[in-house]
């Protein structure tokens, strides 16, 4: 399978930073460009009835590029092909499109056991891209102290 362009979903957890170290081992295997994407979800209704919530999303995204310059600095420093990008919306939804438009090869997720009732109903992100995505979908699960992938492809 050519693998030229891997798109690594994070939202910066130790899951993530796990994720992150399968994607760089893939691409040093393959020579790949890793493109890592954080995507800040719009506030629930409700949410900045108190406060204004045009605020609350800048304090969100400036925290957000924060976050996603502190998380790229470390995958540059284990691999020199990176890049971050940094969007709103539907989490699914935008790596699903992003992927397309970047003509991604692979999708790099981290993922965890489903636990609560409310999850297996609705599905985790891992599962939602699988349905979705251009191209097939790495799950990276990690729970407690072991790491296990579970691999997946959408049409």
């Amino acid at each position: 399978m050519k693998t030229e362009r891997i798109l690594m979903v994070t939202d910066f957890s130790r899951r993530s930073l796990a994720a992150l170290e399968r994607t760089i081992d893939l691409a040093r295997e393959h020579d790949s460009e890793i493109v890592l994407v954080h995507v800040i979800e719009s506030l629930p209704y409700g949410v900045g009835h108190s406060s204004d919530p045009t605020k609350l999303l800048e304090h969100l995204a400036e925290d957000a590029r924060n976050k996603l310059a502190g998380f790229a600095k470390r995958a540059l420093s284990l691999y020199p092909k990176c890049t971050s990008e940094l969007h709103f919306g539907i989490v699914h939804q935008v790596i699903s499109e992003l992927a397309r438009k970047l003509n991604a090869d692979l999708i790099v997720v981290a993922a965890r056991s489903q636990r609560g009732l409310l999850e297996r109903i609705l599905g985790g992100l891992a599962e939602k891209l699988m349905r979705q995505a251009p191209c097939p979908v790495l799950a990276v699960q990690v729970d407690g102290g072991g790491e296990k992938e579970n691999h997946a492809a959408s049409a």
